[in-house]
């Protein structure tokens, strides 16, 4: 944190004497949770105040707009905000589903970097998620550490940047997907975790991926860092360890052709075949293929049978196939259900790790 208000401080001392403060008159916000009722914003804020020493508060206020409440939190802590640290932007269903532009606050703001990311939370956490960690780095940045944790591990969740969350909500045939964020009892202390993926179709419907979902959403929209699956061969199983994933599209002949290409080194094995004879390998690749071709059309299922195309099937198909619908008089998702797919899987195996079976 002490890194942070000295690079700031070198950025206002080069920056000339215009808009000058000193940096002790500032407080700098870190997170921010929006949740919409009765007409109204309610924005939570976490920021960094710099006096004697680094401390992290937050402050809640009510208004018609969102830059009144950040007008109200720079009254209530007697400092000037700077908002170009954001990092975490969390947003609560009645925000997402009010049909208001909260998000043209963070456009017109010229201070306002929006390089930072967005997280769901449900109603009943919003009041303590930014409340939980006090410490010297508060829940925004222990949530940004949670994302990139997840990223390299687990790929069970997916970080979704506020751009990328405007473009999305601006262009056809694609849904934003959130990442979720929950607060857990652990030996009676609460603390932060990242469930799962949410999204929302046109009757504002949630719509949850749970863990397994939200791995091959990240294989089919080539998110994929690295992660582990685990599939059956006869009454027993194997673990892969998945990397170097690609996903490629092509649209042909009204079908979406989606091929799917990976290496894997086997992570741990009970199945009855011996990896020492030729063949094996090949019998292993081979199941992988299938369950995650069949992994594809269960998720594809799900946004099928939801109404909401999160995978993104409109924008590409409209990218490059205009005339296919005419997405300005039709709403894409009620077409979902007449799209024909062809999902190929390719599979190398290039280590067994420590198996010796």
């Amino acid at each position: 944190m002490k890194k942070i208000l000295i690079l700031l401080l070198f950025v206002f001392l080069m920056s000339g004497c215009y808009d000058y403060v000193e940096i002790d008159d500032l407080v700098i916000i870190s997170g921010m949770l929006i949740d919409y009722k009765d007409n109204k914003y309610e924005v939570t804020s976490q920021v960094i105040e710099n006096e004697s020493e680094t401390k992290i508060k937050v402050y809640t206020t009510e208004c018609l707009e969102i830059d009144e409440c950040v007008f109200e939190i720079s009254k209530m802590s007697n400092k000037d905000i700077f908002i170009s640290h954001l990092k975490v932007l969390i947003l609560t269903e009645n925000t997402i589903n009010n049909g208001k532009d909260y998000y043209d606050y963070f456009i017109r703001n010229t201070k306002s970097k929006m390089n930072f990311y967005i997280y769901y939370v449900d109603d009943k956490y919003k009041d303590d998620v930014l409340n939980i960690y006090k410490d010297d780095k508060g829940s925004a940045l222990y949530i940004k550490d949670l994302m990139e944790f997840n990223n390299k591990i687990f790929s069970s969740s997916t970080p979704i940047s506020f751009l990328d969350l405007v473009y999305k909500k601006l262009e056809f045939g694609i849904e934003p997907i959130y990442p979720n964020l929950k607060i857990k009892e652990n030996n009676n202390e609460k603390i932060l975790y990242l469930e799962n993926l949410v999204t929302f179709n046109d009757k504002k419907e949630k719509i949850i991926l749970d863990d397994a979902e939200g791995i091959f959403y990240n294989l089919i929209t080539n998110k994929l860092i690295k992660t582990v699956i685990t599939i059956p061969c006869d009454e027993n199983d194997f673990s892969l360890v998945l990397n170097a994933a690609k996903t490629k599209y092509k649209w042909e002949n009204n079908i979406l052709k989606i091929n799917v290409s990976l290496n894997a080194k086997i992570n741990s094995y009970t199945c009855e075949y011996n990896l020492n004879k030729p063949g094996n390998i090949n019998k292993l690749s081979k199941l992988t293929n299938e369950y995650i071709s069949r992994k594809i059309n269960e998720l594809i299922k799900k946004e099928i049978t939801n109404n909401v195309d999160f995978l993104g099937f409109g924008l590409y198909i409209y990218k490059h196939d205009q005339n296919y619908f005419n997405f300005k008089n039709n709403n894409w998702n009620d077409n979902l259900n007449n799209l024909k797919f062809d999902i190929k899987v390719s599979t190398t195996i290039n280590s067994i790790g420590e198996v010796r079976k």
